[in-house]
């Protein structure tokens, strides 16, 4: 007797993103046939927003019940329960994921309000209070900020929330926020060209990891020593010492171990993604590719963000193996996908990529990705972007 899978959380979200993939893709392919006096660009970016608008609907719903609930407690900070703070920290997650889909954009402004809702409760909190939970609430809110921004592209600012989540988190005697918040900080230093900074955050994000008995700490801890370490070109040992406690302290991480929320992002196919990162800048595009091919199909499909930045990894370990014509259809799917995302970082990876493109900028491939860049990208000046830097 067959038994059927139970429509447990897990399943109706995988089954809701399969569907929302499918009508995206509908709807892509039925504005590729309009007719050429049809402005197809903006009218695909109207119907992606409308739908992105659509998918976050729930969410948003949930953040304004619990900003009403906030406000109640705002005007007396001695009604902060556990379930205020549960609620909160749903609002977390979820702004987390939507993040990761509809890009940064879209989950700032939930966030801040919901930081300075805390922070008010927090300056006004009676003694009997759970103030260190709330702290703790806080201090993940404040690093949140400090990702989104970091994906605008604003890593001035990101830096700035991510020292404030630090020390609210140490005030909150949280360790393996601590940790977090400090691989966070690496991944932000080695990203802006100071490979050394990012190698001090990972070293101090090891450290506390090992105080707190989570794989994952310790896995991304050494992911982010990874990152730092290949970037500096003295430090290249280091990087193969962090790339094996990676892949031990992943290999650790059970299938039925529950994750925080803040730690739903790694797994094996993340480390994978940081193999084929670092194998291309060692100068290793076959390694780099088969890794990225190994992550992908081990990507949540709801994880967007992952899979794009996984792909533009395969993408380039294929120019780099000297087919650059071969790597414009991935590029053309990584446009496609993020038509609704507003993440600088993930434009500045395409923009590289058409750099890297610039000996074949002759080709019908090359030719045609840039015709299809001009209908998927925003901003619209994403070609003469191109130009300026090469």
């Amino acid at each position: 007797m067959t038994v059927e899978p139970q429509a447990g959380p897990g399943l109706r979200a995988n089954d809701e993103n399969a569907r929302a993939g499918e009508l995206a893709q509908a709807v892509t392919m039925w504005g590729e046939r309009l007719g050429a006096d049809v402005d197809r660009r903006a009218l695909l970016f109207q119907l992606s927003g409308a739908f992105a608008l659509a998918d976050a609907a729930p969410v948003f719903e949930r953040i304004s019940d619990d900003q009403q609930r906030l406000a109640r407690v705002l005007d007396d900070p001695s009604r902060l329960d556990a379930a205020t703070l549960d609620r909160a920290e749903t609002v977390i997650a979820d702004c987390r994921r939507h993040g990761d889909v509809l890009g940064p954009a879209a989950a700032l402004q939930c966030v801040m309000a919901e930081r300075d809702v805390l922070a008010a409760i927090l300056r006004s909190l009676p003694p009997a209070a759970p103030a260190r939970r709330a702290r703790s609430v806080y201090a993940e809110l404040t690093q949140l900020a400090g990702w989104l921004l970091f994906n605008l592209g604003d890593y001035r600012t990101a830096s700035h929330y991510y020292d404030e989540a630090r020390a609210a988190a140490h005030a909150a005697q949280d360790t393996d926020l601590v940790t977090y918040v400090l691989c966070t900080m690496s991944h932000l230093a080695t990203w802006t060209g100071q490979p050394r900074v990012g190698i001090d955050h990972a070293v101090a994000a090891q450290t506390w990891a090992r105080r707190t008995g989570n794989p994952r700490a310790v896995a991304y801890a050494a992911d982010v020593a990874v990152r730092a370490y290949v970037h500096d070109d003295d430090q290249h040992s280091g990087c193969d010492e962090a790339l094996a406690l990676e892949h031990a302290a992943t290999a650790t991480i059970r299938d039925d171990d529950p994750a925080a929320d803040r730690w739903y992002f790694f797994d094996e196919s993340f480390r994978l993604g940081t193999e084929a990162e670092a194998s291309l800048l060692l100068g290793r595009p076959a390694a780099a590719l088969d890794a990225a091919s190994r992550s992908l199909p081990l990507i949540n499909p709801t994880n967007l963000h992952n899979r794009v930045m996984t792909q533009t990894m395969q993408a380039e370990a294929i120019i780099h193996q000297g087919d650059g014509p071969a790597a414009c259809p991935h590029i053309v799917e990584i446009a496609k996908l993020t038509m609704a995302n507003s993440s600088g970082r993930i434009n500045d990876r395409i923009v590289h990529l058409r750099q890297a493109l610039e000996p074949w900028k002759r080709t019908a491939a090359v030719r045609d990705l840039d015709e299809q860049l001009r209908l998927y990208r925003r901003p619209a000046e994403l070609l003469s972007e191109i130009t300026n830097r090469s």
